[in-house]
């Protein structure tokens, strides 16, 4: 049993961080915002998943993929680029491959929502607390959040001492990695915090054509100012900028035999075709780039009765994207493909104080997104080789000359504007002592329109019905760039409207033990396909999700035990999923037409057993009927500490499974389990953190996301969890 496994690793969970000379004598009590007040995790009738500021320097993590590490319900992976990473909850979401694709699972960054993933995937630095809230959250949050949302808050401005704090790691591949953060007050009323880091990182993915694949060079800058100039108002605005280069994301290539020969017949190295052996070669360098600017501005009013905010922001961002399409030495099909976006955000919103039986919070938003691919150039381009290798590896044969030549290439100029309308509010009526209801209510109202440019440039001929004769199929085969770019010229609009909802009723057993039962809803817009697809499959439906739950939260022995349960049953109408080309090379965005189910359980738990040991950890059990996801996942931390010299010397594990699971729904007989090991021991005090650590220690290699042959090469892609890293960290603050 995998609940078994999962507790047989407990001895290589034996670890730990904790301040340097405090004891767990009970578990401190965990506030979050997932309820858009802050309020104990422990109170709230939701599902959320908290990681506080020094839970995330213990485990050492870096970002959101280190998250999932420790919460079983999430999965974060990457295929093209980061900003193609698929964030999944309880088994929901996907990889946004196409830029008109949005996600499932809403990303919030200090009360911003994110319109792509990608931008709330690069390092975390200076972060307050992460939440993970599970399961539909379409009333406060509303748009995308048919799964969830990844609620990142970052540190606020100290006002009344100055703070600082330096960090640096060092590790294989060439690791270096710098942040820093200072914050102080200015004068009486107002302050400052300033934080960055600088990421450099060499590939990890061995390649025998040029620099080994996936390297990083990264760096991020964040500003915040407060001024607080009576006690009734606050305002608060944050800027940042991130700037990524890497050569992301290199897939592990395996090819047919037919395609070997033509390899050997160039002289060209023939590789081993082991998927997992973190070895490609490509004839085209990969490349990501990421500029990104972001303003906000979050005002607070108290009121005699409650707290009125205002939250405006904005957001800029350009990313590009060049890969080698067919991850070989062979000239054969490059991509170079750029993208540009901005939003504009305006929430406010009215919360009751939290006296009395009544408690309400009501809200009006407003979003304005542009998103846009292409500038007229090539973003798709065939090579010299196409011919070669066409008419030997091709079941057409010679015939495949008909559907494509060197040079033919696909140009895009394609925009997408989304305006987004909401109406929501919330109410909790106490009713005693141990009973208290809530409900909720969001109206929406989303207007989208696109503007489609795109051009299949060939001088192939293609080939026409009838071309092979009798008992063959007659039916014209277009040339290869437009079956993969479909060539559209034409605008479309769409105009939808939803209303979302949630229900719950909350029952304290007694101040220690709280149980629950709740239904949300969820709704996201259907969209235009930007690339694939044509006629009908241009557009695709929106999808829907109605949640139930029934869950258990308590704190037991002194608060020295929190045991949470909670079994959900969700429904999802219209799936929006990423559909791959028949031919093997592209995809398109498209609806599942039956109604789907994901089913559950999800324990978690955190303990201070002893005064030197913590533990925490959970365990999900999945019935998926959309996407293969896994059935058991779990995952196991232990902090152990031994106070030495004015400090502590600590060791932590951290223990993350997931049982069998197919990475591709249209390819069900390849199937993997994870299990991933992290280890973090060293010393600290109040002022010093030194720490030797390993992540993946035991190289558990798998894959992310394996692609279906492609019909032109029979080549199969993998992309692969980076191998373990070892590395050391030394930190300063005061």
């Amino acid at each position: 049993m995998p609940i078994n496994k999962l507790f047989t690793k407990t001895a290589l969970a034996v670890g730990l961080a904790s301040a340097a000379t405090t004891a767990w004598a009970e578990l401190e009590e965990v506030t979050v915002t997932a309820t858009k007040r802050e309020q104990s995790v422990q109170d709230i009738a939701v599902s959320v998943s908290a990681l506080s500021a020094e839970e995330m320097q213990q485990a050492g993590i870096d970002d959101a993929k280190d998250v999932a590490v420790q919460v079983p319900s999430l999965t974060v992976n990457r295929n093209l680029n980061p900003f193609a990473a698929g964030i999944r909850i309880r088994g929901l979401g996907t990889n946004q491959n196409d830029p008109s694709l949005e996600a499932s699972v809403a990303v919030v960054v200090d009360g911003v929502y994110l319109g792509r993933s990608g931008l709330g995937l690069s390092d975390l630095v200076d972060i307050e607390r992460v939440e993970v809230v599970q399961g539909p959250q379409g009333t406060l949050y509303g748009k995308n959040a048919n799964a969830g949302v990844l609620n990142i808050v970052t540190r606020g401005v100290n006002m009344q001492e100055t703070e600082a704090r330096l960090e640096a790691s060092a590790g294989d591949y060439g690791l270096q990695k710098y942040t820093a953060s200072v914050s102080a007050p200015i004068g009486d009323t107002a302050g400052y915090r300033l934080s960055g880091s600088v990421h450099e990182r060499d590939g990890w993915l061995e390649s025998g054509t040029g620099p080994d694949q996936n390297d990083r060079s990264d760096w991020n800058l964040r500003g915040k100012f407060t001024w607080e100039p009576t006690d009734a108002l606050s305002v608060n605005l944050i800027a940042s900028h991130v700037e990524r280069d890497s050569s992301c994301c290199g897939a592990d290539t395996t090819i047919s035999p037919a395609m070997a020969s033509v390899l050997q017949m160039k002289g060209l190295e023939v590789p081993e075709n082991d998927p997992l052996d973190y070895y490609s070669n490509n004839d085209y360098p990969l490349a990501f780039t990421l500029s990104a600017d972001a303003l906000s501005a979050v005002v607070d009013y108290d009121l005699s009765f409650g707290t009125l905010t205002s939250i405006t922001a904005w957001n800029d961002y350009e990313w590009a994207s060049s890969f080698d399409g067919d991850r070989t030495e062979l000239d054969l099909y490059y991509v170079d493909d750029s993208y540009r976006g901005e939003s504009l955000v305006q929430e406010l919103r009215l919360s009751s104080d939290l006296d009395g039986p009544l408690q309400y919070l009501a809200g009006l938003y407003f979003s304005h997104e542009e998103l846009g691919r292409g500038d007229g150039q090539p973003i798709a381009t065939f090579g010299s080789d196409i011919l070669t290798v066409g008419t030997q590896v091709h079941p057409l044969g010679q015939a495949f000359a008909m559907l494509v030549r060197p040079g033919d290439s696909a140009t895009a100029e394609n925009t997408w504007e989304t305006d987004t309308f909401a109406a929501f509010g919330q109410a909790t009526y106490t009713f005693s002592d141990s009973w208290e209801a809530s409900v909720g209510l969001r109206y929406t109202a989303e207007e989208k329109s696109a503007d489609m440019y795109v051009r299949a440039d060939s001088t192939a001929t293609g080939i026409p019905a009838g071309a092979f004769g009798p008992g063959v199929p007659a039916m014209p085969i277009p040339t290869l760039v437009s079956a993969l770019y479909a060539p559209v010229d034409d605008s479309f609009s769409l105009e939808d409207e939803s209303v979302t909802g949630m229900a719950s009723l909350t029952h304290f057993v007694n101040e220690d033990v709280m149980v629950f039962a709740s239904i949300a809803t969820g709704h996201k817009s259907g969209g235009f396909n930007g690339v694939a697809g044509a006629g009908a499959e241009r557009t695709y439906d929106n999808e829907q999700t109605t949640n139930y739950e029934l869950g258990i939260k308590s704190r037991l022995f002194d608060n020295q035990l929190e045991l949470n349960a909670t079994a959900f049953h969700m429904l999802v109408d219209d799936l929006q999923y990423l559909r791959q080309q028949a031919m093997g090379l592209g995809t398109y965005v498209a609806n599942e037409e039956d109604e789907g189910t994901i089913k559950g359980v999800d324990l978690n738990f955190a303990a201070a057993p002893w005064q030197f040991l913590k533990l925490s950890g959970g365990v999900q059990y999945l019935d998926n009927e959309l996407f293969p996801a896994s059935r058991w996942s779990s995952n196991l931390a232990a902090t152990l500490m031994a106070p030495v010299a004015d400090g502590a010397a600590y060791l932590r594990t951290d223990y993350n499974y997931a049982s069998d699971h197919a990475v591709n729904p249209d390819i069900p007989d390849f199937v993997q389990d994870r299990e991933t090991v992290n280890v973090r021991a060293g010393w600290r005090n109040e002022s010093w953190d030194a720490a030797l650590w390993a992540k993946n220690a035991t190289n558990d290699v798998y894959s992310y996301l394996r692609t279906v042959p492609a019909a032109m090469t029979g080549a199969q892609q993998d992309w692969l969890a980076e191998p373990r890293t070892i590395g050391a960290t030394v930190s300063y603050q005061f």
